[in-house]
């Protein structure tokens, strides 16, 4: 994770401020580390650049073995076809330099395919995902300057209020266990 995340990220549990330890940086990244809440004292390790704010072992596993083991499948990068692209343009009705320089989430990003589309439109993206599926994320867009990879669930996000001008969600609130509990969490990150 990049250090500027430090300034958007919080507890998703009490909202509190957290403060990094233990951390191994190199180049612009934190690779390794933990996260501990100023109020609450919970803790969140950082692992292979990644904060991850849920327990490894959790009810989306399967997404993410899935998108592990096929983590190119969807990327139009590795299909040499624009349809991620298409669909994207589609579903957030925006002209393609709408999104340069603007802070987005990616909620559910999966291994990164409109991740993908949004960092290639100049977005800086932060890309959520409740499963190991940021792995495969970070490892296909990993070179992309203007990403962080997060894993954490959408119902508590660990995101101050406002932090973003742009938030999408495509394909992921049927597979939560509470879909209206999640739409509030994905909106709150950009109110």
């Amino acid at each position: 994770m990049k250090e500027g995340l430090l300034d958007i990220l919080c507890c998703p549990d009490c909202g509190g401020d957290l403060n990094l330890l233990k951390a191994k940086i190199t180049t612009n990244e934190i690779e390794e580390g933990e996260l501990r809440c100023k109020g609450c004292g919970d803790a969140y390790p950082i692992i292979r650049s990644i904060p991850r704010f849920v327990p490894p072992e959790n009810y989306a596993s399967n997404f993410g073995f899935q998108w592990n083991r096929f983590l190119k499948t969807q990327l139009d990068s590795h299909t040499g076809k624009p349809i991620a692209r298409d669909r994207f343009l589609i579903r957030i009705n925006c002209h393609p330099t709408e999104l340069d320089g603007w802070m987005v989430l990616d909620v559910g990003c999966g291994a990164g395919r409109y991740a993908e589309v949004a960092l290639s439109m100049g977005a800086r993206l932060v890309a959520v995902d409740y499963s190991s599926a940021v792995d495969a994320c970070w490892q296909n867009l990993r070179p992309y300057s203007h990403l962080n990879v997060v894993q954490a669930d959408i119902c508590h996000l660990p995101f101050k209020p406002s932090s973003f001008e742009f938030v999408y969600c495509f394909g992921v609130l049927q597979h939560t266990p509470d879909v209206e509990k999640g739409v509030h969490g994905a909106a709150c990150a950009a109110c």
